[in-house]
């Protein structure tokens, strides 16, 4: 049997040198559970902590799981920041493929650089400090918010952008499209505090409707059909014209 293409991208062989890395750090790993709580320490080793990271990537419980991790970097920096990158690859990598195809004058070895060195800003940043909960849609949001500033820069640097830049580039300026997701975002909280939808519906609503996010990448970062995703869809949309004509 013959095996399927393998990516020789720079995102997957950095991805297979931080898993190397990480079979390294069980002593690392050690020292932070003792300064742990709750849900790490039912995590046996870094593998079984970045699987349940994966497998909740998503969804509200996840929460948990990152606020603690989040709360022991001081402990084990290295560690944590190695398994938030590879618990954030779907999501970088759907980034650099979009960036890559949209700006031909950038090569996406440079766009991974600055992917991977954007994640870790916003790792440390004060966004982050104190934030307890949306910890996936706030750092996904974060990431590719700078990454598209980024490459908006650089193409207004080499020149007149393309057409297909152009068509990416312009929500991101357009005052009244800003508008628009401002009050749809207002919605969607509201919707979340009046309890008409959950914490994990809103995630998937914002990450397809205002971060841009195609139905196969959110598909292929929770480890769903495009299929599953599109049917969700249409039944979180059913829902919202519902709660629309109610209020």
């Amino acid at each position: 049997m013959t095996s399927g293409p393998t990516c020789r991208c720079l995102l997957c062989r950095v991805e297979k040198e931080l898993a190397s890395e990480l079979a390294s750090l069980t002593q690392q790993y050690d020292v932070l559970l003792n300064s742990a709580t709750n849900g790490l320490r039912d995590c046996p080793s870094p593998f079984h902590l970045l699987s349940h990271l994966k497998a909740t990537h998503a969804d509200p419980s996840s929460d948990d799981l990152y606020r603690n991790l989040l709360a022991v970097r001081a402990a084990c920096p290295q560690l944590v920041e190695i398994l938030m990158i590879l618990a954030f690859l779907p999501v970088l990598h759907g980034t650099i493929r979009r960036i890559a195809k949209a700006n031909s004058h950038l090569a996406r070895a440079d766009i991974t650089q600055q992917a991977l060195s954007v994640f870790l800003q916003v790792l440390r940043s004060s966004q982050l400090q104190g934030r307890q909960s949306h910890f996936v849609f706030a750092i996904t949001r974060l990431v590719k918010r700078q990454l598209f500033e980024w490459a908006g820069r650089e193409g207004a640097a080499h020149g007149q952008a393309t057409r297909e830049e152009l068509r990416i580039a312009v929500p991101l300026h357009h005052d009244d499209l800003l508008e628009r997701h401002a009050l749809l975002r207002h919605f969607l909280h509201r919707c979340v505090a009046n309890e008409l939808l959950a914490d994990g519906e809103l995630d998937l609503l914002v990450q397809i409707n205002l971060d841009g996010n195609t139905g196969h990448e959110v598909a292929e970062s929770n480890c769903l059909t495009s299929n599953a995703v599109r049917q969700r869809m249409k039944r979180l949309v059913a829902k919202l014209r519902r709660a629309a004509g109610n209020t």
